[in-house]
């Protein structure tokens, strides 16, 4: 095995490891006169300072803006942010992919910065720059930057990247989503985005996505669904009817 696909595997198991850990750790309960262990709060009073964010997730498929990053087969998603105060989080996000060029790829990892204004209790606002990075495609490197709306039920996305699918070229995503809740437990997500590129390679092309979930942990879901884009042909086995099924944790 690789120095390179040692540390990936130890980046993976260490995210997960730490959630489990997480979830399993018992809630401290203040006693009189006692003050709780996460009462020191920032200004805003929403994250502690320096507090660690992410989540790992493992699916059948790894499927992103309706094209498939892992050949149809299994792939681990896991980040980890630092927050600075409640509106500043930088940190990294990475994945094992395939066969997204001529090299047999292993890892996806972007280096992230995210700005995050919450406006009420069910709308928050995200400005985000990514800074991805392949192996061993290198020639899919690029820059991306974004802004993510939730509103209630509803999440808004629109992002630019300057390397769109190594062509060197532009292109802007949008994205709507739709959560409907059936229980405290399940629900039903739906969206549709929109790529529009400036290559003379690839077409413009929608993406639908539906998936189910089951909120089967505290801070954890099993989840179903399927995609399909439009254009399939020009992606090749990336860019047909696709199928998952997944777990993830979040902490």
């Amino acid at each position: 095995m690789t120095l390179l696909r040692s540390l990936v595997l130890l980046f993976f198991v260490f995210t997960l490891t730490a959630q489990i850990a997480v979830a399993a750790a018992p809630t401290y309960s203040a006693g009189p006169g006692d003050k709780k262990k996460d009462d020191k709060k920032d200004a805003v009073g929403t994250t502690p300072t320096y507090a660690v964010t992410g989540y790992a997730r493992l699916t059948s498929n790894f499927i992103d803006r309706g094209l498939s990053y892992s050949n149809g087969g299994f792939a681990m998603n896991a980040s980890f942010l630092v927050n600075l105060g409640s509106q500043l989080r930088f940190g990294f996000w990475g994945s094992n992919i395939s066969k997204l060029g001529n090299d047999d790829d292993n890892l996806w990892l972007k280096y992230v910065a995210e700005v995050v204004v919450d406006f009420q209790t069910n709308s928050k606002f995200v400005f985000y720059v990514h800074d991805d990075h392949f192996y061993k495609t290198q020639s899919l490197n690029g820059i991306r930057y974004g802004f993510k709306l939730d509103y209630g039920r509803f999440t808004g996305l629109l992002e630019w990247q300057n390397n769109y699918e190594g062509t060197g070229s532009s292109a802007y995503y949008t994205r709507v989503k739709f959560n409907k809740k059936y229980s405290e437990k399940t629900g039903l997500e739906l969206g549709a985005g929109y790529t529009m590129e400036y290559s003379q390679r690839y077409h413009n092309y929608i993406d639908v996505l539906g998936t189910g979930y089951y909120n089967a942990f505290p801070n954890g879901r099993l989840e179903a669904g399927m995609t399909l884009p439009s254009n399939m042909s020009q992606f090749g086995n990336r860019s047909r009817l696709g199928y998952f099924v997944g777990m993830s944790l979040t902490y």
